[in-house]
């Protein structure tokens, strides 16, 4: 498995926790994939892996070892903390992101257009909808893990042992140490994602544009959002189920490279 690289990079909220994949195929696309809230960037580790050529990823202000904003978490406020990744490479630059950080990744395109090539979308929370909008408010809410009962020992059986036959256990265990890194602020970038109107950036997209749907509950809300997209070409694929970025790494990595070559 390929192994990854850490740095440090200076932002608005003081340091950017950095990981990097070399690969194998060092003459391969450079690619920025954009972490789904409450996770790091080694998230794509798998990924990156299966794909083989230079991945780029950082922890979120707020997650891992990022500093945090200053402001309650918004979209915007993540794509200008992010920022610092695009100076890493000379040539635009790919950006994949998953569920929120498919919305970074969105404010980033529009905001940076001349140095981001394309996007890889995979699985785009809507908020707006009727759905999506009646369980916000508790997305945001922190877990409060005083008041459960044995909640670590619940969370280490759900994530962990109720998925070693999906994710070798040393991942998973990364993973579960991910999720709970933050602690009690482990929900805050939830507010990015559900207070961001996403329709409006979405038209506004120039690059060309891999939407992916995946086997998940997010798969009406990626339709939609790929029907505001103008660049925008969508692939279903009902056989990724998830976890998405293990049990699919390799489908994944496929699509991304295709669309990137």
């Amino acid at each position: 498995m390929i192994g990854s690289q850490r740095s440090y990079l200076n932002n608005v909220a003081g340091q950017l926790h950095v990981w990097h994949w070399q690969g194998t195929e060092p003459a391969s696309p450079p690619l920025i994939c954009l972490p789904p809230v409450p996770y790091g960037g080694r998230f794509f580790h798998t990924f990156a892996s299966a794909l083989g050529g230079r991945v780029w990823s950082a922890d979120l202000p707020g997650y891992g070892c990022s500093d945090a904003l200053a402001d309650p978490p918004t979209v915007p406020g993540y794509t200008e903390a992010m920022a610092p990744l695009l100076q890493l490479v000379t040539q635009p630059v790919c950006l994949l992101g998953f569920h929120s950080g498919t919305l970074v990744a969105i404010e980033m395109a529009n905001r940076y257009p001349e140095q981001i090539s394309g996007l890889v979308l995979v699985d785009v929370p809507v908020f707006s909808s009727p759905d999506l909008a009646k369980v916000s408010a508790s997305l945001t809410d922190p877990p409060d893990y005083p008041q459960q009962k044995d909640p670590l020992n619940r969370l280490f059986q759900s994530m962990v042992m109720d998925r070693l036959d999906k994710v070798p256990y040393e991942r998973a265990l990364t993973l579960f140490f991910d999720f709970l890194g933050s602690g009690e602020m482990r929900n805050a970038g939830f507010h990015a994602a559900t207070s961001y109107d996403v329709q409006g950036p979405a038209e506004r997209v120039s690059q060309p544009t891999l939407v992916i749907a995946t086997n998940s509950s997010l798969r009406d809300g990626t339709l939609q959002a790929a029907s505001w997209i103008p660049t925008a070409n969508v692939v279903e694929r009902a056989d990724i189920t998830m976890p998405a970025f293990e049990l699919g790494a390799d489908a994944l990595a496929q699509l991304a490279r295709e669309f990137m070559g």
